[in-house]
């Protein structure tokens, strides 16, 4: 991560990315409930609001040492929430 302009830029492309993954499996799905699939894109955009106010606030902006563990441990929760939500489109 370069800034935090492209930490938010790559957030919203891989959010939106998931949030389409989402819709077109519910759409493909013959099986889909409506509710769960409405949940889970909820779900998603509720993380991606999350996570980029996050990136927007850094704490010990005067220390550089933790500014970069801050952004570290940010982006590692973006991983895992992205193979959370990746599972559970799979599921839909």
């Amino acid at each position: 991560m370069a800034s935090r302009r492209g930490l938010k830029k790559d957030l919203n492309y891989i959010y939106s990315d998931l949030m389409l993954d989402a819709f077109a499996a519910y759409q493909a799905s013959k099986k889909s409930d409506e509710k769960a699939a409405s949940a889970l894109l909820k779900k998603i955009s509720d993380n991606f609001s999350d996570f980029k106010k996050r990136a927007s606030h850094t704490d010990g902006k005067s220390n550089r040492k933790v500014v970069r563990a801050y952004y570290k441990n940010l982006w590692d929760e973006v991983l895992k929430d992205i193979l959370a939500l990746s599972e559970e489109t799979e599921k839909l």
